[in-house]
């Protein structure tokens, strides 16, 4: 059994660092304490410690940053900010071969120096783990683990790392200087055209190989770790904190560690193994980036949420194929794009350098190697994506078999019912793909699963006027439609479905008691029909506290959305 399951101060104080971490990602500071208090899964003490490591961590920035002008928040990059404190600012530290020249760029564990390296003469950048953060051992090892994975590459990618060591008693690493910006900022000013950006994901997906020969892998790939040099369009990829070798065991993680980045972590990463990550993890990461500029969000949006609902999204959530948010996308880069993402990490490819190689096909205009999805799994994903839809026509497809086999039998001797049926069904089914259209244009509102759910109600309940009322055993179905609901993962919509139902089912027994009395159903027959339908709502709302994700789509506009031009992709 590992240390930090053994020992519950440790594991009190790593839950506490890695919440920490998380509120520090919040942009507004005077938000961060109040996110905090609301993550409830996590103890009280916990939390007040999480709230102490946020009050000195703003006393340690009052007492070093400049009074006149604002700090960088970009996440562990090396790019020039655009408002640089001035030079020999007092929060720097002494160097004997290096002048620092300003501060650059913040991250949660980091702050990042444009420096002067004296011999030889050049700029570098120089990274540090910020001090009063409550860094531990595992922090620094993970630290220095960067320094000497990158150390150890020499593609023309990865960002040379120069020199590390300590000063003062803190850690730091020297590597190159990069003037430019990350790929992520690059992404959200929409400055990078298509094809510029396939490529510089080429070079990268080589530069990963190349790690990859070496028995290293990033396990942490995303856009803000990819830099873009403004002069060249060059671009580098850095920050292996995460790194792992392949060829030994590594003290920074153990067995159940939760690392990388929400949104663009790995499955395999976010169940916790990461100490059996392999080279799948980073075709992942490269996806992920891919997934990112044809899309404009992450496979897995990292929204406003508890860091373990999000990490219980990243393991149970299909992704959402690429094509079915912007129809722009070609079918080949969705088809590579989706095979990075596999769940299963023997379906994507081998190794980065395939990846590379598939990409490099695809601006070329010739056939790529990957081969898309057969028709039984496409239908699977379609049905994960769309489940209230499938749902909806796969219900109405066997309830109006199950209708024409007893109509054909006789057993509907009323040529009424048989059209009523065959109307409301058609009329349901049409009204299912009009409201997911609508869902997917307004990118998953709330409003429309609400009249999505009561017109899909109105229709069972109009049906029944022409069977027998309450009497008749399709009063069933209110029962699919509530459990049906739970698939939308709102809490709020499981008891509106529920309510609604039972009003359903309510106005029928209104109604035979006001025009046929003498056929109003025993009370030991609506009783139990009312309670087992408040039952199941009960069961599905509290199946839901355990679980937040959301199969329904959510995109944002990205390279390939509306408002983008001038992309001139081959389809």
């Amino acid at each position: 059994m590992s240390e930090s399951t053994s020992n519950p101060d440790r594991d009190a104080y790593e839950q506490a660092q890695q919440l920490f971490l998380a509120s520090l990602e919040i942009e507004h500071e005077s938000k961060r304490e109040a996110w905090v208090m609301n993550q409830v899964h996590h103890d009280e003490s916990v939390r007040s410690m999480v709230l102490g490591m946020l009050r000195a961590d703003a006393e340690w920035n009052e007492r070093t940053s400049p009074k006149d002008t604002s700090v960088t928040s970009l996440p562990e990059t090396i790019a020039a900010p655009s408002s640089p404190t001035p030079p020999h600012s007092t929060s720097a530290p002494s160097f004997n071969n290096f002048e620092i020249h300003e501060e650059i760029a913040r991250g949660g564990m980091g702050v990042v120096y444009k420096a002067k390296q004296r011999r030889p003469n050049r700029w570098v950048a120089i990274k540090m783990i910020r001090r009063g953060t409550f860094a531990s051992a595992t922090d620094i090892d993970r630290f220095f683990v960067e320094a000497e994975a990158a150390s150890q590459l020499d593609s023309e990618a990865v960002v040379p790392v120069y020199e590390y060591g300590d000063v003062q008693g803190e850690p730091y690493i020297a590597m190159k200087y990069i003037e430019g910006e990350n790929l992520e900022v690059l992404l959200q000013k929409n400055a990078v055209a298509m094809p510029d950006f396939l490529r510089q994901l080429i070079t990268i997906s080589r530069a990963v190989a190349v790690a990859h020969e070496r028995g290293i892998i990033h396990r942490d790939i995303k856009p803000s770790n990819i830099l873009v040099e403004h002069a060249s369009g060059r671009s580098w990829i850095t920050d292996f904190g995460l790194a792992k070798y392949l060829e030994r065991d590594s003290s920074a993680t153990s067995a159940g560690d939760v690392i990388g980045t929400p949104g663009y972590m790995a499955p395999e990463l976010a169940l916790g193994h990461s100490n059996q990550a392999t080279r799948a993890v980073d075709v992942y990461g490269l996806g992920a980036v891919l997934y990112r500029g044809l899309t404009g969000r992450p496979p897995i949006a990292a929204e406003s949420e508890g860091l373990l609902t999000l990490i219980h999204r990243i393991r149970e959530h299909d992704i959402v194929p690429p094509r079915s948010m912007h129809h722009r996308v070609p079918h080949a880069l969705n088809t590579i794009c989706m095979k990075c993402l596999e769940t299963d990490p023997a379906r994507r490819y081998p190794n980065a350098k395939e990846l590379a190689d598939d990409l490099q096909r695809f601006l070329n205009d010739e056939p790529i190697h990957a081969k898309p999805l057969g028709l039984m799994r496409r239908l699977h994903r379609w049905a994960r994506n769309r489940p209230g839809l499938a749902v909806a026509w796969c219900g109405l497809a066997v309830f109006y078999a199950f209708h024409l086999f007893c109509y054909g039998m006789g057993f509907y001797p009323d040529p009424k019912f048989h059209m009523a049926a065959t109307m409301v069904t058609a009329l349901a089914a049409a009204s299912a793909w009009v409201w997911q259209w609508i869902l997917t244009r307004t990118q998953g509102s709330a409003w429309v699963l609400y009249l999505w759910l009561t017109c899909d109600l109105a229709c069972l309940t109009t049906l029944l006027f022409w069977a027998s009322s309450a009497n008749s055993a399709l009063v069933l179905l209110y029962h699919v439609i509530v459990a049906g609901s739970v698939l939308r993962c709102r809490k709020a919509l499981v008891a509106y479905a529920t309510l609604a139902a039972m009003g359903g089912y309510g106005i029928h027994l209104l109604y035979l008691l006001w025009n046929r009395p003498q056929e109003v159903p025993e009370i030991y027959q609506t009783v139990p029909m009312m309670l087992s339908l408040f039952l199941i709502g009960i069961i599905q709302y509290f199946s839901l506290l355990q679980s937040s994700s959301s199969y329904e789509a959510r995109g944002v506009k990205g390279l390939f959305g509306e408002l983008v031009t001038q992309r001139n992709v081959p389809s």
